[in-house]
């Protein structure tokens, strides 16, 4: 699972997204530490443009911000897009959490990063219309909105001791790869990226 991650713009790593996102005028798009429902940049074959995390559920209550690679041809929500629909979304790091020995409620949150790089983690993405209410109680408008989840595997070596799934990262060349429509399973059997963690 990935339930947040950290988007630092200083980061040299990071500068063109960035640059490319400010020449486009978009600057709506949370920076820092990255929750569910934040507007932050994703990669897509057309360029970066900034997105909500999370497809909306069924129910309208809550996102689902995660999609697993090993079934994403399985699920309807997700089938779909996989050809057509992928994205890379930008990070320097992501956050996850071990529970201690103290009990359930008190969890140890760790940061993972690559050494040396940013991460580049798998996505897929959509679009939904969210209605808004006008000051006409009769007036209803639709306006699209650009969402995206990040693709899960099952953990390394470096992330095991810690949780059982982490996001499909990938490197610059292997992220060519998935935006241009390179096998899936080709991807998960090569990725093994090095990871190094601390408790933040």
């Amino acid at each position: 699972m990935c339930g947040r991650y950290y988007f630092d713009i200083y980061e040299k790593a990071l500068e063109e997204i960035i640059k490319e996102l400010e020449r486009n005028l978009y600057c709506d798009f949370k920076t820092g530490e990255i929750y569910p429902t934040d507007i932050a940049p994703r990669v897509t074959k057309q360029g970066v443009t900034p997105a909500k995390w999370g497809f909306p559920k069924q129910s309208h209550k809550g996102v689902i911000i995660n999609a697993r690679a090993e079934s994403l041809s399985d699920k309807y929500m997700f089938k779909g897009l996989v050809n057509s629909n992928r994205c890379i979304i930008p990070a320097s790091g992501f956050f996850e959490w071990e529970r201690n020995d103290s009990g359930a409620k008190n969890k140890d949150k760790y940061y993972f990063k690559r050494p040396g790089s940013a991460l580049y983690m798998a996505g897929l993405f959509n679009s939904f219309h969210d209605k808004t209410k006008q000051l006409s109680l009769f007036d209803d408008t639709e306006n699209e909105q650009l969402s995206y989840v990040i693709i899960t595997k099952d953990a390394n070596e470096c992330m095991a001791g810690i949780h059982d799934r982490m996001p499909l990262i990938f490197s610059e060349h292997e992220m060519q790869y998935w935006l241009k429509g390179g096998s899936m399973q080709d991807l998960l059997k090569s990725n093994n990226a090095v990871l190094e963690h601390s408790i933040f």
